[in-house]
């Protein structure tokens, strides 16, 4: 125990030893990833697809598709203790990301130079002296994160904007060392990484990093109590990550089985004599549940002679997955310590899910197809299910798949027939035939500003007026509690259909003389038995209709048949009324349905909604509308 606690100590003793000499700060974030990462020798710069890249590329995390949380530990020589804690989670913003990492040692005997020993070249002995307090050291880092994708900026002047993501961290340091009398060991400081990644291929990406960007000058530096400052060394890592084998997006299609390779070069560029470092990394899934790692990681060390040169390092690793859960070990070797290092850790993300058999390429939840909307725009919604698809156009303007190829996007609509067109494509566009294509239509209904929403024929209103059957008024209003008169319910149910009306027809009313605005219609109308006069022979075209009149107009029109009347239709209408058959045959055919419940006050004066509702439920204008707006196939 002693052996190790010394070895531990001359290790401490060593990093600090070397800060001071070079004034350089020692950065924990480096041991603070995950065991998935340790396992694969440090190679993540350009794979950085879980939660470790917030201490190897925060860029990777702008494409990742749900959230996710790990927690990771290790030992070096069963006392020095390594601990993170990790999260990020993707917002319509970007991706924002937590991390929290370090090292520790406690309880290690202070150490004194054997007497007798050169100074030169001292030998360092455990101090015996029990008024020596034991030593101890921490190094922590926490770290804020954000990530995204850089169309979001550059797709107005990069066409492969798409496939690139950048992102920064804030990294907020604190260290102490403290026992052997020392004082002032406390200190703390700041720094910022960079990072982008180009997806070259959906089977190969490039990542580079910048860590430790942050110039002294503006706070990129370590402070201690005593006001010692240390600066923390850049490091350039470029990385190159190739899915080789996969179900998808990898370079050769191999079901059920998949395999990751990566290469990082890492090189400090500030620091004298610091060599190029490589780390190698593969990651095989031989089952969807079980992940085996191999990898090659190399670390700066002296060979001493007090030169700095590459030390290569073994390291091996599995990973076991289930329900989001992952469980990660690692096994890695260093150069000259003949110890076993070990790490482990725990991830979990929610499992995002696709039916298990996909009917559709692309799925629209909304709208559904054949709507009826007032509305001007239309929010379309909707989910890609097939990897290959890359991009996705409606009517023509390009929409912005989600990192879960989830789209959510306004379309404007015209009034009368809409026909949305949604082409999806994959990675050549237009180039190609489109992977799906797809059409919502949809009926967009006029409006009047005196027909408000919620109106109860306001839908009936709109669609008598499109098929010209009743018009508004010039300026635009339809006034639809307002009266109808006699002469307007003849000429509405003639316009409505010009086949019927018969050209030369002449009126046989006294008081409708050959020059009035409606002479042609009602003389058509009484041709046709639709209406009829009063005894006195007079038709009385400026008088309000009534709720009686104007149902017995509309339903000779539209050749309803009358019938027995008995007082289960409404209470206030006796069977020997002259309309009674016919409001009986009517409210049969559903043409009564808005006044179920109430009495039918015959004498009434009909509104022009009135007229309208009762219009609308006749097989008549079923029929008009099944060949015009509610033929959907002429969309």
């Amino acid at each position: 125990m002693v052996n190790r606690l010394l070895t531990a100590v001359l290790i401490l003793f060593a990093l600090s030893q070397f800060a001071v000499a070079q004034f350089d700060a020692t950065d924990p974030s480096s041991r603070s990833s995950n065991a998935r990462v340790d396992g694969m020798g440090r190679a993540f710069t350009a794979i950085a697809d879980d939660t470790a890249a917030i201490y190897f590329n925060p860029a990777g995390l702008a494409s990742t598709p749900t959230w996710q949380l790990t927690s990771m530990s290790g030992k070096l020589m069963d006392d020095y203790n390594y601990l993170g804690f990790s999260g990020y989670y993707p917002t319509n913003f970007g991706t924002v990301g937590i991390g929290f990492g370090g090292y520790n040692i406690g309880g290690a005997l202070p150490t004194t130079i054997e007497a007798g020993s050169d100074q030169r070249d001292p030998i360092y002995v455990v101090d015996t002296n029990p008024n020596n307090p034991e030593m101890s050291n921490y190094n922590n880092v926490f770290t804020l994160t954000y990530a995204t994708q850089m169309d979001r900026f550059l797709s107005r002047y990069l066409s492969f904007s798409d496939k690139i993501d950048a992102g920064v961290n804030l990294k907020l340091f604190s260290t102490g060392l403290s026992g052997d009398h020392i004082t002032s060991g406390n200190a703390s400081g700041q720094e910022m990484d960079a990072g982008i990644i180009w997806r070259a291929m959906p089977a190969l990406k490039f990542g580079v990093t910048g860590q430790n960007v942050l110039p002294a000058s503006l706070g990129g530096k370590l402070t201690y109590l005593s006001g010692h400052v240390e600066t923390y060394p850049a490091n350039l890592k470029l990385g190159v990550a190739a899915h080789l084998i996969g179900d998808e997006n990898a370079f050769r299609t191999f079901p059920g089985q998949d395999v990751l390779l990566a290469l990082d070069i890492e090189k400090r560029p500030t620091v004298t004599d610091d060599p190029m470092l490589y780390h190698l990394g593969v990651e095989w899934m031989p089952y969807p549940l079980v992940a085996i790692r191999a990898g090659l990681d190399q670390i700066s060390a002296d060979d001493g002679s007090g030169k700095f040169v590459a030390a290569s390092n073994m390291t091996y690793g599995v990973g076991l997955y289930y329900q989001g859960f992952r469980f990660d070990y690692a096994y890695h070797q260093f150069a000259g310590l003949a110890i076993d290092n070990t790490f482990f850790s725990l991830s979990y993300s929610p499992v995002i899910k696709l039916p298990s058999k996909v009917k559709d390429k692309v799925t629209v939840s909304v709208p559904a197809d054949k709507s009826i909307t007032f509305d001007q725009m239309t929010r379309v919604r909707g989910q890609v299910n097939v990897p290959e698809i890359k991009s996705l156009e409606i009517n023509d303007i390009a929409v912005k798949l989600s990192k879960s190829n989830s789209f959510d996007a306004d379309a404007p609509l015209n009034v009368g027939k809409n026909k949305l067109s949604i082409q999806s494509y994959g990675d050549k566009g237009k180039i190609q035939k489109p992977v799906d294509s797809q059409n919502i239509r949809i009926l967009r209904l006029a409006a009047f500003p005196d027909v408000p929403d919620g109106y109860w024929a306001r839908q009936q209103v709109s669609l008598i007026s499109m098929l010209n059957i009743v018009t508004g008024y010039p300026d635009g209003t339809f006034r639809p509690e307002g009266s109808i008169t006699r002469a307007e319910m003849a000429a509405l149910l003639m316009r409505g259909n010009a086949s019927i009306a018969r050209a030369g027809s002449t009126t046989k009313f006294s008081d409708v003389k050959a020059n009035h605005w409606a002479a042609q219609f009602i003389a058509d109308a009484a041709t046709l038995g639709v209406v009829e006069g009063y005894p006195d022979k007079t038709f009385r075209p400026k008088g309000n209709i009534t709720r009686a009149e104007g149902l017995a107009m509309i339903a000779r029109f539209a050749k309803v048949s009358q019938e027995a009347y008995s007082f289960q239709y409404f209470p206030d209408v006796s069977s020997s009324y002259w309309a009674s058959p016919i409001i009986a045959g009517s409210s049969r055919a559903g043409m009564l349905d808005f006044l179920k419940g109430r009495a039918f006050e015959p004498k009434r004066n009909m509104t022009r909604a009135e007229a309208v509702e009762i219009l609308y439920r006749t097989q008549y204008t079923k029929k008009l509308l099944d060949r015009d707006l509610f033929n959907w196939e002429s969309y």
